[in-house]
């Protein structure tokens, strides 16, 4: 039986998820850091290159056998940007604002939550017709 995962649909689902799980680790840092004198928040993004990776805008593609093989193909060459925030920076140097971050973890929980709300209806809807294909 074949990886799962090589089924487009779960590949982009399993790597929205990821780069989601990296967000929300440097979020927790964030805030686990928030009094930490002359700490540098990191903001993750990743959205632009996930999308153009899934062929939604401009993104290179092999049109035939004998171009040059793309490294790093589709989503799962996809990796996150990490920026570190360097401007409105406290007296101490520490550059988090917690309500920012809690705001921003409120909304990464919401997007993480709903890919894994699609996660599971894809693989109900492949169990229904794995089953209607057994004759149950």
């Amino acid at each position: 039986m074949g990886d799962i995962f090589k089924i487009r649909e779960f590949g982009y689902l399993q790597k929205g998820m990821d780069m989601l799980s990296v967000r929300q680790t440097a979020i927790a840092s964030n805030i686990a850091n928030s009094e930490t004198p002359g700490y540098k928040s990191a903001q993750v993004s990743f959205e632009d290159k996930l999308a153009s990776a899934m062929g939604k805008g401009f993104a290179m593609a092999e049109t035939n056998p004998r171009h040059m093989p793309l490294k790093n193909k589709g989503v799962y060459g996809v990796t996150p940007d990490i920026a570190t925030v360097k401007e409105g920076a406290r007296l101490d140097g520490n550059t988090v604002d917690v309500d920012r971050e809690l705001t921003s973890l409120s909304a990464t929980q919401f997007a993480y939550d709903t890919l894994g709300v699609a996660t599971n209806k894809k693989i109900g809807s492949l169990i229904n017709v794995l089953d209607s294909k057994s004759g149950r």
